[in-house]
């Protein structure tokens, strides 16, 4: 079982950080606690104010209260209070980078246009948007969840993973070890991921740490991202050729629960499904597509998936921008900062036209 979590939060704005604290406390309810960080030990203290902003920050986080943290969880503009003057959320990322705490930043109004779907990789940390505190927080604690979750169970998987690769070390946390190959084509031809993958020391502990913050992120940015390997509702719907609005009925998804996705991050408000074992389903029970079968098993009140762009046309993929389903000749994919293995993610063509440049190739 994971250990007990402790989130520390870093909110300069004295009201928001007491929203934030009980809406947290409330997602948390007895699997952890949060703290919020207190300024005055950053900016107080004489031996501190010799040191850099990274420097104090490891110091403080290493001592009590803050010393066993799991997640580190930080507004992205801190600079509303004087109190925090010197403060920045590049700090916060820096001090975890060392520590080798998994750190989210957050703001608190929705998310910027471009947020689902523009490639996030350089940043080095989990980014959160959400436009309540109750949003927020409950991303915070799946969040935390999930990183425990990974620090738990690695340390067992690598006894038996000694020198593998990242992505086996994956499949093998998430139980599918025959889907490394696939989880490894998440980072074929992505520099910037690889070049972050830690390397082995002469602590074994400190290892775990870094390499657990390496797969958490790669997990939540990349694989749980872009559909592929995992598919979400809409994506599933379209490669399945059913129609959204009927995959969500509870007796269409209850043909496929047994390919629901249930490792770290999973959520419950926004599922996922592996691709693969729904792909088996079908396939065992002898149908061309899921329309198929879910047909045969419920009548003919379930409608084929349409493309968003033509709906002449059958879908089976999945737009990062719109996240609706597109067909392939209406969308654009192989795009450069797309993970290899996101097979099913693409741009329907409208947008790639209207985005262009933005975008990239």
């Amino acid at each position: 079982m994971p250990t007990a979590m402790k989130v520390v939060l870093f909110e300069d704005a004295q009201q928001t950080q007491s929203e934030i604290l009980d809406a947290l406390k409330r997602h948390l309810k007895s699997e952890g606690t949060v703290l919020p960080f207190d300024i005055k030990l950053f900016t107080e203290s004489a031996e501190e104010q010799e040191r850099t902003f990274d420097d104090r920050l490891v110091s403080i986080i290493r001592r009590p209260p803050y010393d066993g943290a799991t997640l580190l969880l930080a507004d992205r503009d801190l600079s509303k209070s004087p109190n925090f003057r010197g403060m920045s959320v590049s700090a916060v990322i820096g001090a975890a980078k060392r520590l080798a705490i998994p750190i989210c930043s957050y703001a608190r109004q929705p998310a910027p246009e471009d947020y689902k779907w523009r490639a996030r990789w350089e940043e080095g940390h989990v980014i959160l948007a959400a436009g309540t505190d109750e949003e927020l927080a409950r991303q915070g604690v799946l969040a935390s969840r999930g990183f425990a979750e990974i620090a738990s169970k690695l340390p067992g998987i690598m006894k038996d993973e000694v020198g593998k690769s990242p992505a086996k070390i994956l499949a093998a946390l998430l139980g599918k070890p025959e889907y490394s190959d696939k989880i490894a084509l998440y980072g074929v031809g992505d520099q910037n991921r690889l070049s972050e993958v830690p390397e082995k020391g002469k602590d074994d502990t400190d290892w775990v740490k870094r390499i657990s913050c390496f797969l958490g992120y790669w997990l939540w940015d990349s694989i749980l991202r872009y559909p592929g390997l995992l598919v979400n509702e809409v994506a599933a719907a379209s490669h399945l050729n059913i129609a959204t609005d009927n995959f969500r009925e509870p007796r269409v998804r209850s043909l496929f629960k047994e390919a629901l996705y249930y490792g770290p991050f999973a959520d419950q408000d926004r599922p996922q499904w592996w691709r693969g074992a729904i792909d088996d389903i079908v396939s065992r029970e002898r149908y061309d597509d899921g329309l198929g079968l879910v047909r045969s098993k419920l009548g003919d009140g379930i409608n084929a998936s349409q493309c968003s762009v033509n709906p002449t046309k059958p879908a089976g993929y999945y737009c990062i921008i719109s996240e609706k389903p597109v067909s392939l000749e209406n969308s654009k994919g192989g795009l450069s900062w797309l993970p290899r293995g996101a097979d099913l993610t693409r741009i329907s063509t409208r947008l790639f036209e209207e985005y262009g440049p933005w975008i990239g190739a």
